[in-house]
């Protein structure tokens, strides 16, 4: 109750404060101020009218000069350059697809494509510089630039230059007056003969389906072979060759010819004809009237010119030395043949039959294997012919096949011994060819020649470990690597370098002719030891095992026959693991070596491993030997004791193990044989193979 009297009484005495409050005229002046400056903001007599915005356009007055004309309509499009006082030029559609330039109404030739082009995308991205007042003056008339496609024409007419320099002034029909693009006025100014095409012929030599040189015609078959129809021996030709010599006269550079020479006799003499068959004809005459090694050219309508006479040069189809006939046997890739029929020495068929081949035999199909298949085309197609010196005589075809390839057009070889000839081959109906090859080529086949002759079968990624055992009283050294985590390491012979003595090429090229290693003849099963026997272990599988014996034998145990290999697999196989130069390894992380020889010592060294120089002291005999040995190579790895006096020599490396060898005599400048200390087995150089 007390407190509630209290508050009241407080209440009581604030309004009473309240009530007798009275400003001080400094507070009622600044007031009246704030008043006074928020009236003149707001109705300022003295701001004139409302301020205008200040706008940028991302537009501008430019626009395109020929704005109706498509990428694709220049085929359709006639293009008029007539400049005052002189003929117009006319670029217009002709036959085969081109344009042709006409002067007036004079045809001057084939029009330059290159150029053309250029000139209709300067004509569709022209644009206009900015808009010219009516009154402008516009200067005298400099020529018309008119285009009409499929009955619409468009023209600009040129005036003089514009006033500020920059660009011309023209006149676009049915748009006004603009300052254009000066390059519309140097399109403009072009003589005629900037527009007609400096080749011979328009084409390319690649789109050449048909050619007449002279006397000499060919042509490309439907599986695009050159052919040659008359003027020489109905031989294949080589597509490089003749894409070379026909290139040189189609690019032939044309000059137009001096007046006198259009009354020159010229007579036919080139025609060539594309895929599409669009023909283009050109005469030859006498040489060009003041140009010496130049001759007289006619395309047809429009002026003479001159080439050079160099074209008109022979085609040596039948020279042994002219290099233009199909040097290989059969130019079809593996992937185009459909078929290959045999007629003789026996009737037989091999064709593609659901993704894989077979043989056809008295009405029978028989399964063959597919990499059997590629492997006699590819030697049948890469076979080397080439022309005799002198015609064949006494050719006895004892082979007939006909190729079936993805085209409509079959080759047919008829192959056989000649006199003073293996063998020779004929295609078509063309004169035999020496087949150039030192072995022999089989190309009558049976269901054999297809058989499957894959000795081992596996993956790279299966294998885990290869090892190499010598044979039963072999002098060879027992190898073995194995993958570990995707890096090899060796396991024998034991090296003091580890897995940095191992040669991974050697490797792979050895797990390669595993891998290819196929038969080419089958043999009986040698009665001797093996040389040595490769086993291969595999994730997942059993290992994989071959023995290979003398005389490039190979057999896979279990197996009833053993195959005669080819000689580079025979050689892969052969090799050994462990880098041929281990002297030069040794030497390049050298900084010091040690020799010692009975009681003679020597040393040499040098700063840093990177140094040419050694600095030498001790006996001169050690160290007379030294220089050759970088140049050591190893032929192979021989278990045993070593024939010679050696040589210690202690090799101290830097960040690595030093290594002790005993190296052997020295035989033409290197060493025989290098042994590592303490080991039962040496690196042999091919002089200590040979002793």
């Amino acid at each position: 109750m007390e407190a509630a009297c209290m508050k009241g009484h407080v209440l009581k005495d604030m309004f009473l404060r309240a009530a007798s409050w009275r400003p001080r005229p400094l507070t009622m002046a600044l007031t009246a101020t704030a008043i006074a400056s928020a009236a003149l903001l707001r109705f300022d007599p003295w701001a004139g009218g409302p301020a205008a915005p200040t706008i940028y356009s991302a537009q501008s007055a430019a626009r395109r000069v020929f704005p109706e004309l498509g990428e694709s309509e220049l085929a359709r499009a006639t293009i008029t350059l007539a400049q005052a006082g002189q003929p117009p030029v006319t670029l217009t559609p002709a036959d085969n697809g081109q344009h042709a330039v006409i002067v007036g109404e004079a045809p001057l030739g084939p029009a330059d494509a290159e150029g053309l082009a250029g000139l209709w995308s300067s004509l569709r991205m022209a644009t206009t510089l900015r808009a010219v007042a009516e009154d402008s003056a516009l200067g005298p008339v400099r020529g018309e630039i008119a285009v009409e496609v499929d009955g619409r024409r468009a023209a600009l007419t040129l005036h003089g230059a514009a006033s500020d320099g920059v660009g011309d002034y023209g006149t676009i029909a049915g748009a006004g007056s603009w300052v254009v693009e000066p390059e519309l006025a140097a399109a403009l100014a072009q003589p005629a003969s900037a527009w007609l095409s400096r080749r011979l012929v328009p084409i390319e030599a690649s789109e050449a389906a048909a050619v007449r040189v002279g006397p000499l015609e060919l042509a490309r078959g439907a599986d695009s072979l050159w052919r040659v129809v008359t003027g020489a021996s109905p031989q294949i030709l080589a597509e490089p060759a003749v894409a070379l010599r026909l290139d040189r006269i189609v690019a032939a550079e044309f000059e137009p010819a001096p007046a006198e020479a259009a009354e020159l006799p010229v007579s036919p003499w080139l025609e060539v004809q594309d895929r599409s068959g669009r023909r283009w004809e050109v005469r030859l005459g006498p040489p060009c009237p003041g140009q010496p090694g130049r001759v007289v050219v006619d395309r047809g309508a429009g002026t003479r010119g001159c080439v050079e006479a160099e074209i008109d040069a022979p085609w040596p189809i039948d020279d042994p030395d002219g290099g233009l006939v199909e040097p290989q046997l059969a130019p079809y890739a593996y992937g185009r043949v459909l078929a290959v029929q045999m007629e003789a020495p026996e009737r037989r068929r091999l064709r593609r039959l659901g993704g894989g081949w077979v043989v056809e035999e008295d009405g029978a199909l028989h399964e063959v294997a597919e990499p059997e298949v590629f492997r006699w085309w590819t030697t049948l197609q890469q076979a080397p012919v080439e022309l005799p010196a002198r015609p064949l005589t006494g050719f006895l075809p004892e082979v007939d096949l006909t190729i079936e390839s993805d085209s409509s057009q079959r080759l047919r070889l008829r192959c056989g011994p000649a006199e003073g000839v293996p063998l020779a081959c004929r295609r078509d109906e063309a004169p035999p060819l020496v087949v150039a090859r030192e072995e022999p080529l089989a190309l009558a086949f049976t269901r054999e020649t297809f058989a499957e002759r894959r000795l081992l079968s596996f993956g790279t990624g299966e294998v885990r470990e290869l090892e190499i055992l010598p044979g039963r009283g072999s002098d060879a050294v027992r190898q073995s690597v194995r993958l570990d985590l995707g890096v090899w390491r060796l396991d024998a012979p034991v090296h003091p370098d580890g897995a940095a003595a191992l040669d991974e090429v050697r490797l792979e090229a050895m797990l390669a002719g595993l891998q290819a290693a196929r038969a080419e003849v089958w043999t009986d099963r040698p009665l001797t030891a093996p040389l040595r026997t490769i086993r291969v272990e595999r994730t997942g599988s059993e290992a994989a095992t071959l023995e290979l014996h003398p005389d490039c034998v190979a057999h896979v145990p279990g197996q009833p026959r053993a195959a005669l290999l080819p000689k580079s697999t025979c050689s892969a196989l052969s090799d050994d693991l462990l880098y041929s130069d281990p002297l030069r390894f040794w030497l390049g992380q050298a900084r010091r070596v040690e020799l010692s020889s009975g009681t003679g010592s020597a040393t040499a060294t040098r700063e840093g491993v990177e140094e040419a120089t050694w600095s030498t002291s001790g006996d001169p005999t050690l160290l007379a030997g030294l220089p050759g040995w970088e140049s050591f190579r190893a032929v192979r790895l021989v278990q045993g004791e070593p024939r010679g006096e050696p040589t210690t020599a202690k090799i101290l490396r830097p960040g690595a193990a030093t290594v002790t060898i005993e190296v052997g005599p020295t035989i033409e400048e290197t060493p025989a044989w290098v042994r590592l200390r303490g080991a039962d087995w040496y690196y042999a150089a091919e002089a200590a193979e040979r002793r």
